[in-house]
């Protein structure tokens, strides 16, 4: 436990003293209100690239946590200028119903696709509003947004919902709806509202009728369009990363519901603890269902997952989990945050080790803050 305060009070500091000032400046357009979608290596904006929408709810999420827990003095008037900018620029700004996918720096869209993803992510990003802020009447957006993802993108004979609008022949995935499941849960912490959590029971059901394959014990990444695992090579691709988040969400749903997820965790735990992981302890882009490390790169937010599933694992009691959280936060600073700018970071890393990202990501900071939220509350807890 000492190691597990020591890390947590390592990234904490990184987060309050440095990440948090960085991206409500330098990564922040003061004249649109929108958050950047990426800055250098040396911290300067990335121009001339569209802005998708899942970077203004995420960093939304993000100082929306910061208010909560007094981290940043400003967070609170950053959430309303950015959320107020979010709605004007992506919300029907073409005059049909739904979010678009990404603006342009003058405000003209950029992509105009409604995506399932990136609606998710709005309904993550109107649930943290409301957290900051206590202004729950934008509840009538998220039901809206609810409203509109049920109406156009429900998969009536599969269950679940398509990828997008138009829609495409890509394959479905199933990391649209755990975000949507995650928002569901944040709705719900948010207001107390029945409704969103039972609907967060739906996306369990989706989990454990369509996405969990029980043998071998893993959760699938790609779907065609009836929801049955793709043929071939891609059918058979593990995201240990995923694994991870998904544990971290199991265990909240478990706490919120009362109902038993452990044969799920059990399965998803030991797969990533078995094969996801390199020799110098860094969790793998992705692996196959017997466990050869298919991408042997390694991303921040994998290792953000691993961290966030360990440190539910150890809440929930299970033996070596807190050491193991305490392993990762201390690879998660000096190998992604601490080699990076000052609040930024070195996304990826390659198979060997070695910096292989061109810029820094604005959507990380997301997996981040989660990861240094879960951390210090159980430091505390300790």
């Amino acid at each position: 436990m000492n190691a597990l305060k020591e890390s947590a009070a390592l990234l904490r500091e990184w987060a309050v003293q440095q990440a948090l000032p960085l991206w409500a400046t330098a990564g922040f357009d003061s004249g649109t209100g929108r958050f950047r979608e990426a800055l250098t290596l040396e911290g300067k904006p990335v121009s001339d690239v569209a802005t998708r929408l899942i970077v203004q709810a995420r960093q939304i999420f993000s100082y929306g946590l910061a208010a909560r827990r007094g981290w940043h003095p400003e967070a609170v008037r950053v959430v309303e200028t950015a959320y107020e900018a979010m709605v004007r620029d992506y919300y029907k700004p073409d005059g049909g119903a739904g979010w678009v996918f990404s603006v342009h720096g003058d405000g003209r869209i950029g992509d105009p696709r409604r995506d399932l993803y990136s609606h998710a992510f709005a309904l993550l990003a109107i649930a943290s509003y409301i957290r900051a802020t206590d202004r729950r009447e934008a509840l009538a957006l998220a039901d809206e947004t609810l409203a509109y993802i049920d109406r156009e993108m429900h998969a009536r004979h599969s269950g679940g919902y398509v990828e997008g609008l138009p829609l495409s022949d890509a394959a479905r995935r199933q990391n649209p709806h755990m975000h949507l499941f995650e928002a569901l849960l944040s709705l719900w912490a948010g207001t107390g509202d029945a409704r969103y959590l039972a609907r967060a029971g739906e996306m369990f059901g989706l989990f454990t009728s369509r996405f969990f394959r029980a043998h071998p014990g893993i959760l699938g990444e790609y779907f065609d369009e009836t929801l049955q695992p793709v043929a071939g090579e891609k059918g058979a691709i593990v995201e240990p990363g995923h694994h991870s988040e998904w544990v971290w969400l199991l265990r909240w749903f478990e706490r919120e519901t009362g109902r038993t997820v452990q044969p799920y965790v059990d399965a998803l735990y030991a797969h990533a603890a078995r094969h996801g992981y390199d020799k110098a302890g860094l969790m793998v882009d992705e692996v196959t269902i017997d466990g050869t490390h298919r991408l042997p790169s390694h991303r921040t937010w994998p290792m953000t997952e691993a961290l966030k599933a360990n440190v539910a694992e150890a809440a929930a009691g299970r033996p070596g989990a807190a050491a193991k959280a305490a392993e990762l936060a201390t690879l998660l600073h000096r190998r992604f945050l601490a080699a990076g700018h000052p609040g930024g970071w070195m996304d990826r890393l390659d198979a060997d080790g070695a910096p292989a990202a061109q810029n820094m990501p604005a959507s990380t900071l997301y997996h981040v803050m989660c990861a240094v939220d879960e951390l210090d509350r159980l430091a505390e807890a300790a």
